[in-house]
């Protein structure tokens, strides 16, 4: 029986909305009216059978759109027609306002714009600085788009906004997303966003000017990518520092006094995409490395099964790329809350295989021994 009226459901909902058609009200209108986008799956009952699709049951559906637009179904003549003869469109008078925030990389501190969202269509978005944008807004399965072009006496900018909305579509009080634009010193810029719903227009200017709550700082701050405004004119032009630090790539014995008693080996792999691996204890650890400046390389790697742990376990190692005195052994010094030393700091060797393959026993066990003996000298 409930599947027999599944499938009476889903044809009566195809039928009204059939009816809303020939009266020149698109499925689309229909879903930004009733704030749900799962039509197409409601009225398709032999590819969508469930019987919940965006928390509504197709019974419950059915009647919003009864409602919505003053229609009856005629069980007896299996049609749809309307109250007084002609199609009830509500007129929409819904505003709803957030606070935007993002992280100002060149003031290094939490930027914040008052968004009124009208209608579930428009959006306009103002900046403290006298700044006014509009746009359209759009909810897209579970995502949200708001796309809005700075208007004044402005060189012409537009600002794309993407928003995790997740099955409730509209009116959530916290939304997560990103953001990309242009700066206003003309960097091409995109980071993280925050939208925190005020339900009083009064009190947007006093959200605006308060102290902004000290766990959306932490969620956004650094949150940012700025990238370059030049042309290269070939791929040697991205980076000056990529051949020099293409030239520490390859696989290498990593070396380090376990709790203070032993040196431990282990392997770690540097690729010419300035990715590493470090195979720790049985455990994979995976980053980045980088020159910092023209004698030092940063690694910087994370478990790659963080996700199962409460706090990320980081590995953090500075490579000197001058210190010959362990020659050809590289000298590194690193901190940790996932290696055992005795300290947060560490000391450490890196070697590449080919190399190490290549030294005497007796050599290898002397650079070793002086890795001890500078542990206990600083310790």
């Amino acid at each position: 029986m409930n599947e027999i009226n599944g499938k009476i459901l889903s044809e009566r909902i195809g039928k009204v909305l059939d009816y809303l058609k020939e009266n020149k009200i698109t499925q689309y209108e229909v879903e930004q009216q009733l704030n749900y986008t799962s039509l197409s799956k409601a009225k398709n009952y032999a590819r969508y059978p469930q019987a919940i699709i965006e928390r509504k049951t197709r019974a419950e559906l059915l009647e919003d759109l009864l409602t919505e637009y003053r229609l009856i179904y005629d069980e007896e003549f299996d049609r749809v027609k309307s109250e007084n003869d002609k199609v009830h469109v509500n007129p929409v008078d819904h505003t709803l306002y957030y606070i935007m925030y993002y992280y100002a990389f060149a003031r290094d501190t939490i930027g914040k714009a008052i968004v009124k969202i009208i209608n579930k269509k428009r959006v306009e978005i103002n900046f403290p600085q006298d700044e006014h944008w509009e746009g359209r807004f759009e909810v897209v399965e579970n995502y949200t788009f708001i796309e809005a072009e700075k208007l004044g006496d402005y060189t012409r900018v537009k600002k794309l906004i993407c928003l995790f909305s997740g099955t409730e579509k509209f009116g959530r009080p916290i939304l997560l997303g990103t953001y990309s634009t242009v700066k206003r010193d003309g960097y091409p810029a995109a980071g993280s966003v925050l939208f925190e719903k005020v339900e009083q227009k009064e009190l947007l200017e006093k959200k605006v000017k308060s102290e902004t709550d000290p766990r959306i700082a932490y969620y956004l701050t650094n949150k940012v990518f700025i990238a370059d405004t030049f042309t290269p004119n070939s791929l040697d032009n991205l980076r000056s520092e990529f051949r020099l630090l293409a030239r520490y790539a390859g696989d290498y014995h990593f070396f380090y006094l376990h709790n203070n008693k032993k040196i431990s080996k282990y392997d770690l792999i540097m690729t010419s995409d300035s990715k590493v691996k470090l195979n720790f204890e049985g455990v994979m650890y995976t980053g980045y490395y980088k020159f910092l400046d023209h004698h030092t390389i940063k690694l910087e790697l994370t478990d790659g099964a963080r996700f199962s742990h409460m706090t990320d376990d980081t590995i953090i190692i500075y490579l000197n790329t001058i210190n010959a005195s362990y020659n050809p052994f590289l000298y590194c010094v690193g901190i940790s809350n996932a290696i055992e030393t005795g300290s947060n700091s560490f000391s450490c060797l890196l070697i590449e295989k080919r190399k190490h393959s290549e030294l005497p026993k007796e050599e290898i066990e002397k650079v070793l021994a002086r890795l001890t003996n500078t542990h206990i000298q600083q310790s």
